[in-house]
């Protein structure tokens, strides 16, 4: 006689768990569990930004490693080499192209940096390297297409310069510590005859698109910095351009923005969520008619694992009579 399925239920009803095969998923144990919660749990790390200011290694620069290094360039970087590698990302501007080609297109001030001087920078520690300035075409098109390739193969981003707009606009996010940190940088000093279009390669021009093209990068990274090159030689604070400039790029999503051109340091502030330093001077450069123009500064900004700026901190470097940077 067969039983009706209620009565098969009722059967088992009272049946111990083992009698009645009802199989259980197994438990973890306690140590598994505290392992994998930990795992869920475990805090991110703060990242160390640090930035420099004008990085130019031709003219006197070059004599003087040739003079008292046999031209190793890394000696330039001596004193300043730890400070530099302590960072998570490391940027500066680099005043001029690093090439061995092109011509000289006839600047009052032609800068050319030979390509061995490329290996010092990457092994002093610098990640990125921004190429919006008024010497990137010291030595024509050619020469800048070089030092754009030089830089790619090094492993250093290049900033503000690209092949053509698109890669100009869109370069690599660098990832550390689980943020996209992204650069973009502008010329308010031209050349603009080097301005990057659709097919040709140069540098980003701060114009019309300028606000347009920070507001839509902010979207697609978590930590924007701008670089700009702007402001007038030698004066010691800055004009209502440069303010204007660095508070619509803060206002549009940048969290960072950093300025070069003015030689001489100026004016870092707080604005809203951000933090602009107008001009951090020069890094290294030869120019040693000054106090002013022999010195500037290194700025450290920590990003908490939120994207948010936790702290920042300016740092005073000056050059010795053989431009080596050494903190103050």
């Amino acid at each position: 006689m067969s039983l009706s399925i209620k009565a098969v239920q009722y059967a088992y009803r009272d049946l111990p768990v083992s009698q009645a095969r009802v199989k259980e998923k197994p438990r973890e144990s306690a140590f598994v569990f505290k392992n994998r919660e930990q795992k869920k749990i475990k805090p991110r790390k703060d990242t160390l930004l640090l930035f420099t200011g004008d990085i130019m290694l031709d003219r006197a620069v070059r004599k003087s490693v040739k003079k008292n290094a046999s031209g190793d360039f890394s000696f330039l970087f001596q004193k300043i080499k730890p400070a530099v590698q302590k960072a998570d990302i490391a940027f500066g501007n680099l005043e001029g192209p690093v090439s061995d080609v092109g011509s000289d297109i006839g600047n009052l001030y032609s800068f050319r940096m030979p390509p061995e001087a490329l290996e010092a920078i990457k092994d002093a520690g610098f990640d990125a390297l921004s190429l919006a300035n008024n010497h990137t075409g010291d030595w024509g098109r050619v020469a800048f297409e070089d030092t754009l390739l030089r830089l790619n193969t090094a492993g250093i981003l290049p900033v503000g310069g690209g092949y053509n707009e698109n890669n100009a606009v869109n370069s690599k996010p660098i990832s550390k510590n689980g943020l996209r940190f992204s650069f973009l940088g502008f010329s308010d000093v031209g050349p603009k005859w080097l301005k990057a279009s659709k097919n040709r390669s140069g540098i980003l021009i701060a114009d019309g698109s300028f606000a347009k093209t920070i507001k839509k990068m902010a979207k697609k990274t978590d930590v924007l910095i701008i670089s700009i090159h702007f402001g007038e030689e030698y004066k010691k604070f800055s004009n209502k351009r440069q303010q204007m400039l660095a508070k619509s790029a803060i206002d549009n999503g940048a969290k960072i923005v950093i300025g070069h051109h003015p030689h001489v340091t100026q004016e870092v502030e707080k604005y809203k969520d951000g933090i602009i330093a107008y001009s951090l001077g020069n890094f290294i450069f030869d120019q040693n008619f000054s106090k002013e123009t022999m010195r500037g500064l290194m700025l450290e900004v920590v990003i908490s694992p939120d994207g948010k700026i936790k702290s920042f901190k300016k740092r005073m470097v000056k050059m010795n009579e053989f431009f080596q940077p050494e903190l103050q």
